[in-house]
Formats: C-alpha cells, structure tokens, sequence
C-alpha cells in the first residue's frame, strides 16, 4: 500500500471511545439533571439521558449505534433536549447547549481523567514519522478539544493535521474532512489512508476514493466487518501493511 498520508478517526482508533465519552456523557447528564430536574427524579432523569445519548447503561460501553461518537454534536445536543424536554417542558435546546458548553470548559481542566490512548498507537507514530509519512485526524468532535486531548496524552506532535467537523460543511460519512486533509497537506487521495473503528470512518474513506483499513478497538459492528476489505485487532503492527 503505497501511502504519503495516514488520516486517523480519534475516538475508538487512537484514544478509548467508551473511557472519553462514557466520561463526557455522564458529565452532561449529572449537570442537565442537578440543574433542571427535582431531586427525587434526577437520578432516573440522567440514566435516561446517558442512554439515550448512545451508552449502554449495563456495559459502561457507548452503544454501537451510537449516537455519541457517530452523529454531529448538534444531534447530541437535540436528543438530550428532546429527552429532558419530558421532565422539564419549558427547557430551551439553548440551555442544553449552554451546559454541553460548560462541559466542554470544565473537561478542558480535566482531560487527563477522559483520554486514555489505545494500545500501540505511540509505536506506530513513531514508525510512521520514521518513514515520512504525514499523519491527521480527522474526528466530528471539535478540533479544539480534538487537538487538547492529543495534548493530555502527550502526543500532539507527531500529528501535521487534525480536523473536526466544525471545519467543515458536511461530517462523517461525507468526504469533507478527507478532502480538507489532502488539500491541507499537498497530497493525493490515491496515497491516502483512512484508519477507524466505525462504519462512518469506512464510508468517508469510500466517498473520498482514499484506501481504508479498520479496527477493532471501538464502535465496529457486523456491517463494518463485513464491508471493511482490511480490518486488524488494534495498531499494533500496522505499519507492516503501509509502505
């Protein structure tokens, strides 16, 4: 695989998907509960509103069909309302969307608790820039809180490139992001490499006309392994298949 630029997915491809936004969801649904919702009923109000944001309350793990982690943050933002809208009639999708934000300010402080990198990825970084090959991201979380939490694992800077959906007009499974990379770092889509976990990252690589290989370390399901032509354990010992 003749490849000059490796775009990564983030979450479930090169941080633990369930530990960052199992973390983030939870987040939000404590602070939208202890604000609007009365005593009695809060604890019940938030299970409902990490469920329904895409985790699966028996596991702790996201749900494979999300929505966290797949959809755009402005879904996340309408299902929290439409689901607190229940309990609390008059809440605006702007109070909702002004505590995603004080979330977002509070997990800044606190990355370090969210963000645990998957097994392998450091390695293969490394062996990546040993051979000069430029490495993104390209994620629908913020590029912001993209860039912060490569920052709290310490490994922003093997990356030339990170994108997130607010740099773009259309996200995952849209060829926006993969496009926005190539066109940032000078290099073809026939020597580009999409990796991720989920069927959105395999559908933006298609619609971009870039190669794909997929992993097993977060949001897979039984399409994405059916459809995905390469699709490894985790990172460790992929740069065997990328020259």
């Amino acid at each position: 695989m003749n490849v000059d630029l490796v775009i990564f997915d983030k979450d479930g491809t090169l941080i633990d998907i369930h530990y960052y936004w199992g973390g983030m969801v939870k987040l939000r649904a404590e602070m939208l509960s202890e604000r609007y919702i009365k005593p009695g009923q809060q604890k019940k109000v938030t299970q409902e509103l990490m469920f329904n944001m895409g985790i699966d309350l028996n596991t702790n793990k996201i749900k494979p069909t999300g929505p966290i982690g797949i959809k755009p943050r402005e879904y996340i933002i309408d299902t929290a309302h439409q689901t607190i809208k229940r309990y609390f009639d008059t809440i605006t999708l702007e109070q909702v969307s002004l505590v995603f934000k004080e979330i977002d300010i509070y997990s800044q402080a606190h990355l370090e608790e969210l963000v645990k990198p998957l097994i392998g990825v450091e390695e293969l970084l490394i062996k990546l820039k040993q051979k000069k090959i430029a490495i993104a991201i390209a994620t629908t979380d913020l590029t912001s809180r993209a860039k912060l939490a490569m920052s709290s694992i310490g490994l922003i800077h093997y990356f030339d490139n990170i994108a997130g959906s607010d740099l773009v007009d259309r996200v995952k499974p849209s060829p926006d992001l993969v496009d926005y990379l190539c066109e940032k770092t000078s290099i073809d889509q026939s020597k580009t490499l999409v990796v991720g976990d989920s069927i959105v990252d395999m559908r933006m690589a298609e619609s971009a006309k870039v190669n794909f290989i997929g992993v097993k370390t977060g949001l897979y399901t039984p399409e994405f392994l059916e459809c995905s032509q390469i699709v490894v354990d985790n990172l460790v010992g992929m740069e065997e298949l990328i020259s």
